[in-house]
């Protein structure tokens, strides 16, 4: 009886009513409701500034998009609201308002909306929404204002080896490393690229430079392990592999590569392991 008293006691206005739902993640009740209860709040109250949160934010969740923007706009002018300004620069992105998710994204980030920074940053939301041709365009928006900005090369590399240019990417990466060296997954991408057209040659430079700039990553270490395999240099593959799997233990690929190279050679009951534990683990996947 007791709780059932309480909810009847918080649900009491029509506010009340509309929080209960937003907190039980009933956001289509709560959308409905928060509306409701807008029509008797006064703007500029606690209550009002709150409605129009929650209602934005559970549009948002309910994914109407468009019906969310124009109280997501309202509930951040003026007002620091991290969350809301994340729904609303993804909002803009997913209904293809770009311009207004770059002012979203610029507050969110605390950077002028104009900048290449807020380009950048909102090509990268992008691409975190596999909208790699709009990523792409902001992307070169913020080379235009900023033709040394740090990464948005490497995002244009990375768009250009999803969409499958290997060359563009690899000119891309390129491009990168020559303002940014010090960035390890620039060069990472960049061997990964020439691996994949089977230039383990070109490839083996760069994925060396990438564990030297970051040595707790594992996948350039894999790579280049299926490097010294394609090169025929198996104790080097070997001695690679066992250390990306000390850095990731559950990876199938690196045991799969290193059973390879283990047959390579003639270890053939450590090379049954490791391609038993490769099948354990893509059975689990």
């Amino acid at each position: 009886m007791w709780p059932l008293l309480f909810l009847l006691l918080e649900a009491s206005t029509p506010h009340q009513a509309a929080l209960l739902a937003y907190k039980q993640h009933k956001f289509a009740d709560a959308a409905a409701q928060f509306s409701e209860a807008l029509k008797s709040e006064r703007p500029g109250t606690a209550e009002y500034q709150e409605s129009v949160l929650f209602l934005g934010q559970s549009l948002f969740l309910e994914s109407k998009y468009a019906d969310a923007i124009p109280w997501l706009e309202k509930a951040t002018a003026g007002s620091s609201l991290p969350e809301a300004e994340y729904m609303l620069g993804n909002a803009c992105i997913l209904t293809q308002q770009s311009d207004r998710a770059v002012s979203a994204f610029a507050r969110l980030f605390q950077v002028s909306p104009d900048s290449a920074a807020a380009h950048l940053t909102t090509a990268r939301m992008m691409m975190y929404k596999d909208l790699d041709t709009e990523a792409a365009k902001q992307a070169l928006l913020a080379l235009d204002i900023d033709h040394r900005i740090p990464e948005a090369h490497f995002l244009l590399g990375e768009v250009a080896i999803y969409q499958g240019d290997f060359e563009g990417g690899i000119d891309e990466l390129k491009k990168e490393i020559a303002v940014n060296p010090g960035f390890a997954m620039a060069h990472y991408r960049l061997g990964d690229a020439y691996g994949r057209l089977e230039r383990w040659d070109e490839a083996m430079a760069p994925l060396e430079r990438s564990v030297w700039l970051n040595p707790n990553y594992s996948a350039p270490f894999i790579l280049l392990g299926k490097g010294y395999l394609r090169r025929k240099e198996f104790a080097n593959a070997e001695g690679v592999l066992r250390h990306a799997l000390l850095l990731d233990p559950q990876n199938a690929s690196a045991h799969y590569i290193l059973g390879q190279t283990l047959m390579q050679e003639d270890k053939r009951d450590d090379a049954k392991k490791e391609f038993d534990r490769w099948r354990a683990l893509k059975g689990n996947d």
